[in-house]
């Protein structure tokens, strides 16, 4: 048989898998370098063939892998993933501090909204677009600030701010339900409702699992979001209750809702996620890149502080030829003391003597450990699983130690992260809950904004609204005030943008409340001139 004709297991495997069958073949004649008649290899491998796809390297043989669909790679992961990201959130360390620390910059104790309509086009006065977008701030907030704008009555709407961010890093991705609830204490009805992840899932599929199915009309569901034959999303399956949930006696229903109200237009459902891959309908969890690193590591540190624990209580042995009938460290804890009464479970404490039984001996004992590259070993993964993370180490473990440049540029670093996260979060979260608002405002007539309903590019202009987080923070105040007096000055950015930049402070609000002091001060200083007070 010619060597370039597929052998006996090439085509037994043909049998049941053509596709491997075939890569199979292919890296046989690679490795094999075989030639056509003229000399010339039948594969020649060229370009990436050489490198980062060759299959004859003896550094790429061992490395096998199989490509697939997003929904391969990780729509269908994503429960497993979520369980796990958990776990290890839930168990502090990196896999807490890098969610946690996202969310306090990115949403702080609340993204602001900053109203900015483009007066130009719906033909107002500056004066009157000051007004009405005074007058609309002040009706959020009425709405914004209480919880009866949570559909479960908990949290206000800066609250859910934070609950849907950091349910987006850890579960990988969020949901937000549109509703409408009377109550007393607002003019408005709309309500937001926020559900975990694993709430929206497949029909049908096992508790826990992410499945998906093929629908009648040619589309899919891919874990709970099903799309048309052209990959819109045009529904979400919602589960009835948690499908992890334990002691529950109800049975799972699935209630499909329409990604996009057919009257409105508007989202009946806000799905919050990072996309990695064309065609990708689930999000994956902040560290999913790192699970394996961060679990190994939180092993290592585990080992290494119960075995300094350990040596640390291990002071003496004395052995003994007398047989008691005792293990010989039974009373190394006082009985009050103890965590345990089993007589099988023996306890250490610290600076113990212990008494050893007839025929066990210690070779030798060195209670003191040294493990000299701890620090340094520790060190590199944290900046490893940082730099995944596209979180500077000295930012993931609040530990500065490098000096006034280095410091800065970690920072600035990590804030250009925050902003484009910031950015896709007010994209996802704050602006479409805002439309959605205001749409209530101007129906039930608390807001005037005429032509809203008729024009979209008319409703586009009345909906126009800044988002302003808080600021970065500050390694050298004064140093930064001078470098932005001097932006300023040659007229690199405004004073309006540095006032949001630096503090997330309202410059135009600014000014109002100087005048004021200025007004009082100058009153004060005249009353104390008119009655011979020193000032």
């Amino acid at each position: 048989m010619n060597k370039q004709d597929p052998n006996l297991r090439e085509r037994a495997l043909f049998l049941f898998s053509p596709k491997r069958a075939n890569k199979v073949y292919r890296d046989r004649l690679l490795r094999e370098g075989q030639n056509d008649s003229d000399g010339k290899s039948r594969m020649a491998a060229t370009g990436y063939g050489n490198h980062g796809a060759s299959t004859t390297l003896n550094s790429m043989v061992g490395w096998l892998v199989g490509g697939g669909s997003a929904e391969d790679d990780i729509d269908l992961h994503g429960a497993l993933l979520r369980q796990r990201a958990r776990d290890l959130y839930a168990g502090g360390g990196l896999a807490r501090s890098g969610p946690a620390t996202l969310t306090t910059n990115v949403v702080g104790w609340g993204i602001q909204p900053k109203p900015k309509i483009d007066g130009e086009a719906l033909g107002l006065t500056d004066e009157a677009r000051d007004e009405w977008e005074r007058n609309t701030l002040r009706e959020f907030r009425l709405w914004a600030e209480n919880p009866m704008c949570d559909a479960e009555r908990q949290q206000n709407f800066y609250g859910l701010q934070q609950l849907a961010f950091l349910s987006e890093l850890v579960s990988g991705d969020v949901f937000v339900l549109f509703g409408m609830k009377e109550n007393k204490r607002t003019p408005y009805t709309t309500t937001l409702r926020v559900l975990e992840a694993d709430r929206v899932s497949t029909p049908d599929s096992q508790e826990g699992e992410s499945e998906s199915t093929e629908t009648e009309s040619g589309g899919r569901i891919v874990d709970g979001v099903e799309i048309d034959k052209e990959g819109a999303v045009i529904r979400y399956h919602i589960a009835s209750r948690h499908p992890l949930m334990e002691n529950a006696t109800a049975e799972i229903e699935w209630v499909p809702i329409d990604a996009i109200g057919k009257d409105t237009g508007y989202p009946n459902v806000l799905h919050i996620m990072t996309v990695e891959r064309p065609e990708q309908r689930r999000g994956i969890p902040f560290v999913a890149a790192q699970i394996e690193q961060i679990k190994q590591l939180d092993r290592y540190l585990t080992s290494e502080l119960a075995a300094n624990v350990v040596s640390s209580m291990l002071t003496a042995f004395i052995i003994s030829d007398a047989d008691d009938g005792k293990l010989g460290m039974e009373d190394a804890v006082n009985e009050d003391e103890k965590v345990t009464d089993d007589e099988l479970k023996l306890e250490l404490a610290p600076g113990a003597i212990y008494s050893m039984p007839p025929g066990k001996k210690i070779q030798e004992l060195n209670p003191l450990r040294n493990n000299s590259a701890f620090e340094s070993f520790v060190s590199t993964m944290e900046t490893l699983i940082g730099a995944s993370m596209g979180i500077p180490k000295e930012v993931l473990v609040k530990k500065y130690e490098s000096n006034y440049t280095a410091a800065r540029g970690a920072l600035l670093d990590f804030w250009r992260e925050v902003r484009v996260r910031r950015t896709a979060f007010n994209a996802s979260f704050n602006q479409p809950i805002y439309e959605q608002w205001l749409s209530e405002a101007v129906a039930n007539g608390r807001i005037e904004a005429p032509g809203f309903f008729d024009d979209p590019a008319i409703r586009q202009a009345w909906c126009g609204c800044m988002w302003m987080g808080a600021s970065m923070g500050h390694v050298d105040p004064l140093k930064e005030v001078k470098a932005a007096t001097e932006r300023i000055a040659n007229n690199i950015t405004t004073q309006e943008q540095e006032a949001s930049e630096y503090n997330g402070n309202d410059w135009l609000a600014n000014i109002r409340q100087r005048k004021k002091e200025l007004s009082a001060l100058a009153d004060e200083t005249s009353t104390n001139k008119t009655t011979g007070k020193e000032a």
